[in-house]
């Protein structure tokens, strides 16, 4: 396993993490919990309303690490606030967003179904437009003065409003989040590589990847099969997922790029996932990615796509970038006189 620090922190998370919100038995979660920390995971991420129902995740997750066993210093939690630990028909005020309120209730309601005094990181899980950003902002400092968190994220997040609230809390000597917790993935790639470039840049953020294969589109299991109805990419949480793929002009380059993926894995003596996993961790931008691995065996895949990092050289990426056909445009570079490269390039 590899760590890297989580943006411009001291904070060290290992490159591949877990979170298994797709669990929803106690033992077999808890075999996940001890075969991922026995391979060198020591990052473990949750969400108030994750679970066969909202908030069961969390009580599995905190059941697990007790049963793990192990000092409390040896892993990272985190969960993310917004959504609430409910999804009631009728609207209820307060129990939904980001307001100083919601944070703070939310936040005691988490830590207590993880059992835990704190949590290592708390997210923001959507950006709130409702609730000011120097509320928001104020929030998390907050929580993290009381000692209910050390660090905190956003995720989803605009780059623009992640701009605002870090220049809040620079302005008024807040805390400053660390990290964003978005979507990356080969398959989706825009506002990684481009949309968060300064960000990078210039504030040094971190980022916990989730989905980075693409709800298990990248493993390859679809290739020459149909795709299950009960698998993740059909789950409420994941269904958006099945048009951005699967939609009726997109199926047949997606099936396309799956497939010449899966040549390419074999001339590398790997597999799709592992190349997939690799391919994600070699963007420096990239600190650690969130698997939700169901089974051991594919959790022991996913962490040997680490020992693949060095292998996706410069010749490989170009090959990469000609399957996939998906990479950002840049504006040209008028400094240069060149054309705009991503960061991915610039190692």
């Amino acid at each position: 396993m590899r760590y890297r620090y989580l943006g411009n922190s001291g904070l060290q998370v290992s490159v591949i993490s877990y979170g298994g919100a797709f669990i929803f038995d106690q033992e077999q979660l808890n075999k996940q919990i001890k075969k991922a920390y026995d391979l060198g995971i020591n990052f473990f991420d949750a969400a108030e309303f994750y679970g066969e129902t909202p908030g069961s995740y969390e009580r599995l997750l905190g059941n697990a690490l007790k049963a793990l066993n192990v000092e409390r210093e040896d892993y990272l939690v985190s969960t993310k606030i917004f959504f609430g630990s409910t999804f009631d028909d009728v609207y209820t005020p307060n129990k939904r967003g980001l307001s100083r309120k919601r944070l703070i209730e939310g936040t005691k309601k988490a830590l207590e179904r993880l059992q835990l005094d704190y949590v290592d990181i708390i997210f923001a899980h959507q950006y709130d437009p409702e609730t000011p950003i120097e509320e928001i902002c104020r929030g998390f400092d907050y929580l993290i003065n009381k000692g209910y968190a050390f660090y905190w994220g956003t995720s989803n997040w605009p780059a623009e409003k992640i701009e605002q609230a870090i220049a809040i809390c620079e302005k008024y000597l807040l805390v400053k989040p660390i990290t964003e917790q978005p979507e990356y993935s080969m398959l989706y790639r825009e506002r990684v590589e481009k949309e968060y470039a300064n960000l990078f840049r210039d504030h040094k953020l971190g980022t916990t990847i989730w989905s980075p294969l693409a709800a298990g589109v990248l493993t390859g299991l679809y290739n020459h099969k149909e795709i299950p109805k009960d698998s993740r990419i059909n789950h409420p949480l994941f269904g958006f997922m099945s048009g951005q793929h699967f939609a009726p002009e997109k199926a047949e380059n997606t099936k396309r790029i799956t497939l010449e993926l899966e040549k390419l894995a074999k001339e590398l003596n790997t597999n799709s996932t592992r190349l997939a996993l690799s391919w994600a961790l070699k963007n420096q931008d990239v600190t650690t990615a969130i698997v939700g691995s169901r089974k051991p065996e594919q959790l022991e895949d996913c962490v040997k796509a680490v020992e693949l990092i060095d292998r996706i050289t410069p010749e490989i990426e170009v090959k990469i970038e000609g399957i996939l056909q998906n990479k950002p445009v840049f504006p040209f570079n008028f400094r240069w006189n060149k054309p705009g490269r991503s960061r991915r390039e610039i190692n």
